[in-house]
């Protein structure tokens, strides 16, 4: 069983994170909780005035679940009962790392906003944060996405730790009895068949049959990356943020421009 978190502000981008980690849960037997953190800064200096302050968007809060709930339940209907935590005290990232560790999180559920997905912020620039700093996997779900279970995974792999990637995703795909497309974009091509004999032997290993292999050879790594999720319809994308350059350059302001990918597909980021 998943435990599934899904921080939401109730707004629309957040039922649809909402809505697609519910449809996950359900595939999984797995549960949903729904976060609602509140970040209290300290500029009532008056502490009568702070607690009332204070009770009044608890009660706002809540009564904000209520209609998010209500409108949840119009579009999937959760196996188990989907629960809610409103949290205060830091900063929204660190109120999602401390109930996440509290909650036994195995994955965190996030959306993605604008045109070209990355193009602009991403609920603010929350979903970022939490992706570079959260250990458990996220989630980050568009606002066009639809869920098909994950048949087609593409796994966008610089090669540097690929034996340890595969073997941290696998678990999180085999459920689904996805086929893993694991994708290699070289700037050149040279000793191209090395290449292909290192990714082929790391996917022996893994012992998981659906598994196929791409290497190209192409100096634009993004649009790569697009045009194999075009050809091969896929339903997510995988990546591991701790490879510092391939993350940078997809995650870069002004290549980003060019993934309109991500407004079709989700992204499930690792942190290792």
């Amino acid at each position: 069983m998943v435990n599934i978190l899904v921080p939401t502000d109730f707004s629309e981008l957040s039922r649809i994170a909402a809505q697609y980690a519910i449809r996950i849960a359900n595939k999984l037997d797995g549960n949903v909780t729904l976060l609602h953190a509140i970040e209290m800064q300290d500029t009532v200096r008056s502490t009568i005035a702070r607690k009332n302050n204070s009770r009044h968007i608890l009660r706002t809060a809540k009564e904000n679940f209520e209609t998010f709930l209500q409108e949840v339940d119009k579009h999937v209907k959760a196996k188990t009962a989907v629960r809610c935590r409103i949290s205060r005290a830091g900063s929204f990232n660190e109120i999602v790392k401390k109930n996440s560790k509290r909650l036994r999180t195995g994955l965190i559920v996030m959306g993605t906003k604008g045109a070209g997905g990355l193009k602009k912020a991403i609920l603010g620039s929350n979903t970022t944060t939490v992706i570079d700093n959260s250990h458990v996997p996220v989630l980050a779900v568009p606002e066009k996405a639809h869920f098909k279970a994950f048949r087609n995974v593409i796994y966008a792999t610089d090669l540097k730790h690929i034996e340890r990637e595969l073997e941290i995703l696998i678990p999180y795909v085999e459920r689904f009895g996805s086929i893993v497309h694991v994708l290699h974009v070289m700037k050149n091509g040279r000793d191209i068949t090395s290449v292909e004999e290192r990714i082929e032997k790391a996917v022996t290993n893994t012992g998981y049959k659906n598994i196929v292999t791409i290497v190209t050879v192409d100096t634009d790594i993004d649009g790569a990356i697009q045009q194999y999720i075009d050809v091969s319809k896929a339903d997510l994308l995988a990546m591991f943020t701790h490879q510092t350059t391939f993350y940078e350059k997809l995650f870069d302001r002004s290549i980003t421009r060019k993934m309109a990918f991500h407004s079709t597909i989700p992204l499930l980021a690792f942190k290792q």
